[in-house]
């Protein structure tokens, strides 16, 4: 016999050659091995770059809060709707940059900011991640009434309208004249078109009407801050505080008979002001006209004649701390055809003179209404520009990265 053995019929060929079986078999293998290093590359590549993804994600959650934290309050009170604020590259003690850019995106009134931020981090592979976070003014009138303390309202009669869409009609009153006390309410032998609550007691006398809800064991609310008064002193002398004798000390006192014709777009300061006889604040120019008053305030037999009717154009501030202890804390405002503005006085004594009709909102440590007084609550200045801004919950989110 042959000592060779004849190659497998399916390996040899025509010419009885054997295929170079090794050849393919290490061809293939090859395949397989750079298949298989290419596939370890992606997938590093891949990991590489959802750590970097990841580290850039927490950079521009770090430059998110450096810009809470600095916020450019100057600049960003001087945004329009519809305006954006670049604060530029900024470095991290890690050497890794963030941007931030603030866009204003309310209609007007009370703001509301965008905050987009940009993580960047250093190196060939780094990432880019870019979040989002929300800032907003907090309403300060978003009820007719707030007391800190204490709200007394004896045989007035409270509704609602709102400015932004009309002049106050009796014959179509709305019912948003919500009325809230931090502690003590007494409600007697009065109207009140909306909801009553109180985080203390409540004291009905008289079978009082409240259209909507009345809450005792209220859940406690933040109490409003107090606001900084104006830098640089008291109001100076100008021509319209010249001309009712006004000196420059703080203390504004019209005589019976004196007009103070407030300009528009201008921010009054006062230690005090009062007003007797028949004297006026009267808008000629129309608002927007803040007067900021450290102490008191008295308007025996004067008024207000906003006659705009609007009662965001005018708003009465307490600021600072009293300058001495004797009757500071007291507001003493009158009604009137054209009284409309907002008091925004959470550590004073507020009281309605006469039996009058008010146009607006209020903010007190302490709020009396007595007599057949009318007050009228303009919802339109729940969208009040504010002076006060917070992170909104729950409205952080991210973008897909770089």
């Amino acid at each position: 016999m042959n000592a060779v053995r004849s190659a497998p019929v399916s390996l040899v060929n025509r010419k009885g050659f054997v295929l170079p079986t090794v050849v393919f078999a290490v061809a293939i293998m090859s395949i397989v091995v750079v298949a298989s290093v290419t596939t370890s590359q992606d997938e590093r590549r891949a990991s590489r770059a959802v750590r970097e993804s990841t580290l850039a994600m927490y950079t521009a959650e770090a430059g998110l809060r450096q810009t809470y934290g600095n916020w450019p309050v100057a600049a960003v009170k001087a945004m329009n709707p519809g305006d954006s604020l670049d604060l530029g590259w900024q470095d991290l003690p890690n050497k890794e940059k963030y941007r931030a850019v603030i866009h204003r995106v309310d209609n007007g009134g009370l703001q509301e900011y965008n905050v987009v931020v940009q993580g960047r981090r250093t190196g060939l592979n780094g990432g880019i991640s870019t979040i989002i976070g929300a800032v907003g003014g907090v309403p300060l009138f978003n009820r007719a009434v707030y007391g800190e303390s204490y709200v007394w309202i004896q045989n007035a009669t409270l509704d609602s309208w709102d400015s932004g869409t009309g002049l106050y009609n009796a014959l179509t009153p709305g019912n948003k004249a919500d009325v809230f006390s931090n502690d003590q309410m007494t409600l007697q032998k009065t109207t009140i078109n909306g909801n009553a609550g109180a985080v203390g007691t409540m004291t009905l006398n008289n079978s009082p009407t409240v259209t909507g809800t009345t809450t005792m064991n209220a859940t406690k609310e933040t109490p409003y801050d107090k606001l900084a008064c104006p830098a640089g002193g008291y109001s100076p002398v100008t021509p319209e505080l010249a001309a009712v004798g006004y000196t420059g000390n703080g203390v504004l006192s019209l005589a019976s008979g004196q007009t103070l014709n407030l300009t528009a777009g201008k921010e009054y300061f006062f230690r005090s002001v009062s007003m007797a006889g028949t004297s006026k604040l009267a808008m000629p120019g129309g608002g927007p006209v803040t007067v900021n008053v450290q102490d008191s305030i008295y308007m025996a037999g004067g008024s207000i004649a906003n006659t705009s009717h609007k009662t965001t154009d005018l708003s009465f501030q307490s600021c600072g701390s009293p300058t001495d202890g004797t009757k500071t804390n007291y507001w003493g405002l009158t009604g009137g055809a054209d009284a409309y503005f907002s008091v925004y006085a959470p550590d004073k004594v507020v009281y309605a003179l006469g039996n009058s009709a008010f146009y607006g909102g209020v903010v007190s440590n302490i709020f009396y209404i007595t007599g057949s007084a009318q007050f009228h609550y303009d919802e339109a200045l729940a969208r009040k520009t504010s002076p006060f801004l917070r992170v909104q919950k729950a409205t952080w989110g991210q973008f897909p990265g770089n």
